[in-house]
C-alpha cells in the first residue's frame, strides 16, 4: 500500500492506480449463498444476474440520513428485479485515418525538441543540432551498417604510437554555404579552438569543458592537414567527440569570421552540410534549404521547416491533423500513433535520467593546474552533501562521520523511488529502470547486484540512523529539486520523484526552471540543489568507453555535472590511458560498484529517443545510428510525394 500512497504525486495514471487499490465502502464483507437471480445495490441501483448457484460477497452500504442536527445511521440492503441484459464485447478502438499533409510539395514541417539559438560561432554556444540537421559537418559519422566510425570530412587519419597526437587529412572540394569558399584545415582548427575552453576561455559551448579535459591547441600544417594535440588519451575521439552523431561542434567558415566579425557570425550560420540556414528564430522556427549540389549526397526534400512546439499535446495534434509531418515525442506517445498508422524512427540513443545529488565536490585540487578547488558547497551542513574536508562536524550520530551520514541520506532517497511505477505510469513501460548513473541494464555487462530495491521502510530507518528524526509534523528536513524545463521528461520525473521523497518526511519542492539560468552555477561548481538532468555520462555506451569526465575537475572552465569525485577522476584517467578494452571495462565495473555504494547519481528511468512521422508525407527516413544524436541524416529522407 505504501507504493500506492507515494504515487499520488505522479500524474493522473498513477492516481488511477491508487483508486483501484482503495476500498469503496466501510464495514466487513458478509458471505451469502444465492440460489436465484440476485441484484445488489451499493451506491445506486444496478442489477447483477446470477444464473446458477454461486457464492458472492455482499458489502453492506452504510447510508446516512440527516434531519436537522440529528444523525441516524441505517444499514440498508436493496434487492431490485430488472430484465436481463446480455453482455456485449468491448469493441476495439477504430484506427484513425492518416491525415493528408498540409505541407506544400517539396516541404516538410518538422517539430524537433526545440529550436535552439541559431548561432554560427562556437564560443557563443552554437548548438549541436546544427550537425544533426545536416547544416554543419564533422570528421566522422556512423556508417549505414550501424558501425559508429566512418570517414566524412576526414579522408584519412593516423594516431601517434603514444596516443598524444592525431593527424587528419581533410577531404578536398567541400564547399561552404553562400559562396564562402572551400573548407580548409584552417577553418576546422579555428572552429575547434574556438570551442575548447583551454584555447578560448570565454567559450560557453556545450562541450567547452569536455574538449578542455583532453585537448590542447589544434594546428593546421597546410590547407588539408589537421593536427590534434591531446593532453590526455581519449579513445572516444572518433566515435563521440569528432562524430556527426556524437557530442561534437560545428565546423564554420573562418573566412566569414575574419571578414564579418563575431557579431555577424552570431546571427549567421555558414556550414558545409546538405542543408543551409535560410532563416532561424530561436524558440520559434527555422527554415533549412537543401543545397543544389553537395559533395556527398544532395537531399531530396527541398525545404525543412522546423517549428518550436513545447507542449506534447500540441505536437500530437499537429501530427494527427497534418499540420506537421514529423515530431520528437515522449516514448509513451509513440504506441498510439503507430497503431493508427504513423511510423516511428530512432537513432538508438538511450539516456538515463538520474537525480544528480548536487554539491558533492570532493576533489581538493584542480587536476590540470594543481590549484585548490576551494569548494563553497560546504559552508552549510546539507544532509545529502558529505564533507570530506571536515567529516566530524559535530552533528553526526555516534560512530558516523559526515560522509557516512550523507551517504545514508542518499541511499534513503534512492530506496524511496518506485522506478517500476514511474515507468508504468509516465511511459507505459516503454522505458527501462535506471539504477546507477552511467550504467544501463540493457548492456550485456550489467550486473543485477547494482539494482536498488524499492523499500520505503528501510529508507525511513536509514534517515533515523543518519540522525534526521521526524518532528511533530512528520518533517525531517527540506530538499528542493530542479526540474529543468528544457525537456518535459525532466519536470515530470522531478514531480514523480518529489512525491516519493516527500513520504520520507523530506519536504521536497520542485523548482521548474530554465537550464540556462542554472548553468553558471554548474560551470562555477556552486550548485547544491539536486537536479533531474542527464549528462553525457548518462548516455548508453559500451562499458570500455571513458565515462564521467564531467563529474570531475577535468572539465573546469566548462560544464560540470553537479559533482567532482576523486574516484571518478582516477577511473577516467586509467580508462583513457589503457589500450586494452578488457582492462578499461574492468576499471569501469569498479566505478559502477563505487557509484552504487555512494548513490551520487540516483538513477530513475532510462528513456529511448524516438520520433514519429506521417507516411503520407515521408515514405522513409533511415537515420544513421547516434550515441548522442536524437535524430540524424535528414538528407536520407525519402518524401512520399
Amino acid at each position: 500500500m505504501k507504493s500506492r500512497i507515494a504515487s499520488r504525486y505522479l500524474l493522473g495514471t498513477v492516481a488511477a492506480l491508487i483508486a483501484v487499490a482503495a476500498w469503496a465502502c466501510g464495514g466487513d464483507p458478509e458471505t451469502v449463498v444465492v440460489k436465484e437471480t440476485v441484484v445488489v445495490e451499493v451506491e445506486k441501483e444496478v442489477q447483477v444476474e446470477v444464473e446458477k448457484e454461486v457464492q458472492v460477497t455482499v458489502e453492506v452500504e452504510k447510508v446516512v440520513e440527516v434531519e436537522k442536527v440529528v444523525e441516524k445511521v441505517v444499514e440498508v440492503e436493496v434487492m431490485v428485479e430488472k430484465e436481463e441484459v446480455a453482455p456485449t464485447a468491448t469493441p476495439e478502438p477504430a484506427m484513425m485515418e492518416l491525415p493528408d499533409t498540409e505541407s506544400p510539395a517539396g516541404t516538410l514541417v518538422m517539430i524537433p525538441e526545440g529550436v535552439a539559438p541559431g548561432v554560427g560561432i562556437n564560443r557563443s554556444q552554437a548548438p549541436e543540432s546544427l550537425m544533426y540537421w545536416g547544416v554543419s559537418e564533422q570528421l566522422f559519422r556512423p556508417n549505414d551498417d550501424g558501425t559508429l566510425v566512418g570517414p566524412w570530412l576526414a579522408e584519412s587519419w593516423e594516431v601517434s604510437p603514444d596516443g598524444s597526437q592525431a593527424t587528419v587529412t581533410l577531404r578536398s572540394g567541400v564547399q561552404f554555404h553562400g559562396g564562402w569558399g572551400e573548407l580548409t584545415a584552417h577553418d576546422f582548427v579555428w572552429s575547434l579552438n574556438d570551442t575548447n575552453a583551454v584555447t578560448t576561455p570565454e567559450s560557453i559551448h556545450g562541450q567547452a569543458g569536455d574538449f578542455a579535459a583532453f585537448m590542447d591547441e589544434a594546428e593546421a600544417t597546410d590547407d588539408r592537414t589537421v593536427v590534434l594535440n591531446f593532453n590526455a588519451p581519449e579513445p572516444r575521439w572518433t566515435t563521440l567527440l569528432f562524430n556527426q552523431a556524437g557530442d561534437a561542434f560545428g565546423v564554420f567558415s573562418k573566412k566569414a569570421y575574419d571578414e564579418m566579425g563575431a557579431d555577424w557570425m552570431r546571427e549567421n550560420v555558414i556550414g558545409t552540410g546538405p542543408y543551409m540556414v535560410e532563416e532561424w528564430r530561436q524558440s520559434d522556427s527555422a527554415t533549412l534549404i537543401a543545397q543544389d549540389t553537395h559533395w556527398d549526397k544532395t537531399a531530396e526534400v527541398a525545404t525543412l521547416r522546423l517549428i518550436d512546439v513545447p507542449e506534447t499535446v500540441a505536437r500530437i495534434s499537429a501530427l494527427r491533423s497534418g499540420g506537421a509531418d514529423w515530431a520528437v515525442l515522449p516514448v509513451r506517445e509513440i504506441g498510439p500513433l503507430t497503431r493508427d498508422g504513423f511510423k516511428s524512427v530512432t537513432t538508438g540513443r538511450q539516456s538515463g535520467v538520474p537525480l544528480q545529488m548536487a554539491g558533492n565536490y570532493w576533489e581538493s585540487t584542480q587536476v590540470k593546474t594543481g590549484e585548490p578547488t576551494a569548494p563553497v558547497t560546504f559552508v552549510h551542513d546539507i544532509p545529502w552533501i558529505g564533507n570530506p574536508f571536515k567529516p566530524d562536524d559535530g552533528n553526526n550520530p555516534d560512530g558516523i562521520d559526515d560522509m557516512e551520514q550523507a551517504r545514508l541520506v542518499r541511499w534513503a532517497i534512492a530506496m524511496s523511488i518506485n522506478r517500476d511505477l514511474v515507468n508504468e505510469s509516465l511511459y507505459g513501460n516503454n522505458a527501462n529502470p535506471y539504477y546507477v548513473g552511467m550504467f544501463h541494464i540493457i548492456d550485456t555487462d550489467w550486473n543485477d547486484k547494482w539494482k536498488i530495491p524499492y523499500d520505503p521502510v528501510m529508507a525511513n530507518e536509514y534517515l533515523d540512523k543518519a540522525g534526521y528524526p521526524r518532528d511533530e509534523d512528520g518533517k525531517r528536513f527540506d530538499m528542493p529539486i530542479y526540474g529543468f524545463t528544457s525537456r518535459i521528461e525532466f519536470t515530470e520525473i522531478a514531480d514523480a520523484a518529489a512525491g516519493f521523497i516527500n513520504q520520507l518526511g523530506i519536504e521536497t519542492s520542485v523548482i521548474k526552471i530554465a537550464y540556462s539560468i542554472i548553468r553558471p552555477s554548474l560551470v562555477g561548481r556552486t550548485n547544491t540543489t539536486p537536479s533531474i538532468q542527464w549528462c553525457r555520462s548518462d548516455l548508453w555506451k559500451p562499458y570500455d568507453w571513458v565515462t564521467g569526465e564531467e563529474e570531475t575537475s577535468l572539465t573546469r572552465g566548462g560544464f560540470g555535472c553537479h559533482i567532482e569525485i576523486p574516484f571518478i577522476l582516477d577511473t577516467v584517467q586509467k580508462v583513457a590511458a589503457e589500450t586494452d578494452p578488457a582492462k578499461r571495462k574492468e576499471y569501469n565495473v569498479a566505478l559502477a560498484d563505487y557509484l552504487w555504494e555512494q548513490q551520487l547519481k540516483i538513477g530513475i528511468v532510462a528513456l529511448p529517443f524516438v520520433s514519429a512521422y506521417n507516411p503520407n508525407a515521408i515514405e522513409s527516413w533511415n537515420m544513421r545510428p547516434g550515441p548522442q544524436a536524437p535524430y540524424t541524416s535528414p538528407e536520407l529522407i525519402v518524401p512520399a510525394r
